[in-house]
């Protein structure tokens, strides 16, 4: 029997395990100590920095977790709302309400949105109340549409379908699914089921599902796993990278915070043992570099894998303490895609603060920063970043 046991646990491992092999080996663990320094010009052609009107009406939080430029309009979501700028950073609109009638959200209800170039429309899902709610650039509301799961972070497939994560999967009884395919409409196209493996224990995490773009095809990492997949139109996505930890996988399986009951009421706080856990943020692709985002000892780290060199490196800036690519064209902050690399642009943005503690010693910094810096007050919304990718 227990020979059986074994046979079976090795057999129910056996697809992950193909699929790492079938990936390529990305050596994180083995060299999370080895850094380089890139120029920003090895990266992108051309860099615009748009300072952000600031008012009462569009005053967005430090955490904004999408930009997106399309029909010279600026659209950015801060998790509480999205906005609208022009290429000049005048504010246009705020997109929808907060609220729970049709066509409001709950704020953190919402993860991200889409844009439906096609019909000019955006998408967002509202995970309280499971639903998808469409409005017009205008910020005109257009339908609602109710779901049976809880939505989380999403991206496009295709011109008529997208992937929406599935953050209640861990608890639901198997089957698991762990991200849809729906349509416009927001109609189940189909079900991605999470190969759970029977033998391995799966932690309470607070790192996120992530969606990126690369040459056109969506690519997709699970936090529970190390693979970064890719999903096209077939039924099961293909591995592409398999993400080692080296000696840090025996931490992988920890819960990224404690739970505690009492007096009826969860207290939850960090857990030391997951103090060596890795936890990828956000990931962005060139055809030279895969960008990595990360957690590690409770503090938040870049990192890029040369493709061409198979390398591992944390991006190390000339200052030292500071971590991105290094920007020779403009002589600022080092630049790292915080907000992902799309047809052929990386987005990021710069905090006030930052740029005016930096630019006190950047003695070669370009004019046009110094005055952006310069003329601004450190309550100010974040200035957007969209760099044109070399080609």
């Amino acid at each position: 029997m227990k020979t059986l046991n074994t046979l079976l646990l090795c057999f129910l491992g056996l697809p992950t395990f193909l699929s790492a092999q079938t990936a390529i080996r990305i050596p994180m663990g083995q060299n999370i100590d080895m850094s380089k320094e890139l120029q920003v010009s090895q990266v992108v052609e051309d860099i615009r920095f748009i300072p952000l009107e600031t008012s009462a009406d569009c005053f967005l939080d430090q955490d904004i977790s999408k930009i997106e430029v399309f029909d010279n309009m600026i659209f950015i979501s801060d998790y509480k709302y999205i906005y609208t700028f022009d290429l000049n950073g005048k504010f246009l609109r705020r997109i929808g309400k907060q609220g729970r009638g049709p066509g409001e959200y709950s704020p953190p209800g919402f993860q991200t949105f889409l844009i439906d170039k096609e019909n000019k429309q955006l998408i967002i899902f509202d995970m309280m109340s499971k639903r998808m709610i469409v409005y017009d650039f205008k910020g005109k509301f257009i339908r609602n549409k109710t779901i049976d799961f809880l939505p989380g972070p999403m991206e496009w497939i295709n011109a008529e379908s997208f992937a929406v994560y599935n953050m209640g999967f861990t608890y639901e009884k198997e089957p698991w699914h762990d991200f849809y395919i729906l349509d416009k409409e927001g109609e189940t196209l189909r079900k991605n089921k999470f190969a759970k493996l029977a033998d391995k224990k799966y932690g309470l995490v607070v790192y996120p599902p992530i969606f990126y773009t690369y040459q056109g095809k969506t690519r997709y990492k699970n936090p529970h796993e190390n693979i970064i997949y890719e999903i096209g139109d077939s039924k099961k996505p293909t591995p592409v990278y398999f993400i080692d930890y080296g000696k840090y996988e025996k931490y992988s399986n920890e819960d990224d915070v404690q739970i505690r009951i009492k007096n009826n009421v969860g207290i939850n706080r960090s857990n030391p043992k997951s103090f060596e856990k890795i936890g990828i943020l956000g990931l962005s692709e060139t055809d030279d570099f895969l960008f990595i985002f990360y957690g590690h000892q409770e503090k938040r780290k870049v990192a890029v894998y040369d493709k061409k060199e198979n390398s591992f490196n944390q991006l190390l800036g000339k200052e030292g303490d500071l971590f991105g690519l290094n920007d020779d064209l403009y002589g600022g902050i080092p630049l790292f895609p915080k907000n992902g690399i799309l047809n052929g642009i990386l987005y990021t943005h710069i905090d006030i603060h930052e740029l005016k503690e930096y630019m006190i010693g950047a003695s070669g910094a370009d004019p046009l920063l110094k005055k952006i810096a310069e003329s601004a007050n450190e309550s100010d919304n974040p200035i957007v970043v969209i760099a044109t990718l070399k080609q």
